[in-house]
């Protein structure tokens, strides 16, 4: 066992994925002793120095080679594919850090008008029965509605991690959201002094 990773010592990073492609443990422990480290710190780097975001995307690289390594086009070299695959990946965060703060900016907008006559008003109105009638409502919902606004508002949630919960894209969250609101202004409009 020892001469087997021995051997992978002088082996070329193409060659260490030949022997993963056949199944060969000890080929992936070289490439990721190899790897491992220059990734976490190009990771590390580019998701501002966030350990445990860059963690998971090197756990998610290596998962990646280990259960498909025959993806690896063997007429690249190694050393530029994996780098291109690690920055494919940081593009996909800021994506969707911009998705998610996009959201919350639209959703913060939209909801904060709607949501000031109904929920929050209930601190100058009879509390208990303002949560009462909330509870009401929210039980005529549809679940997964019902579930966004509690996971949104009383659970404070972010829009992505609610997605996750629900396993819906962050657009249909965010669209839960707004007709729930809505619903809820009009049907508890009666706390609402303006009405």
């Amino acid at each position: 066992m020892l001469f087997k990773k021995d051997k992978f010592c002088s082996v070329s990073d193409e060659e260490l994925m030949v022997h993963i492609i056949n199944g060969d443990t000890p080929a992936f422990d070289e490439l990721y002793k190899r790897y491992g480290k220059r990734l976490m710190n190009y990771y590390l780097k580019m998701l501002n120095y966030d350990k445990a975001q860059a963690e998971d995307a090197l756990q998610d690289l290596f998962m990646k080679i280990a259960e498909a390594p025959e993806k690896f086009d063997g007429s690249r070299q190694f050393k530029t594919w994996i780098f291109s695959v690690a920055s494919n990946y940081c593009k996909n965060v800021y994506r969707h850090n911009d998705v998610v703060d996009r959201c919350h900016k639209e959703l913060a907008f939209t909801s904060a008008a709607c949501f000031e006559h109904t929920y929050h008003l209930h601190a100058k109105l009879d509390s208990g029965n303002f949560e009462n009638c909330l509870k009401d409502v929210l039980n005529e919902m549809a679940p997964e509605k019902k579930e966004a606004f509690i996971l949104r508002y009383q659970e404070e949630k972010s829009i992505s991690e609610i997605a996750i919960i629900q396993n819906c894209p962050e657009g249909s969250v965010k669209s839960r959201l707004h007709y729930t609101l809505k619903y809820l202004e009009n049907r508890l409009k009666q706390f609402n002094p303006k009405h």
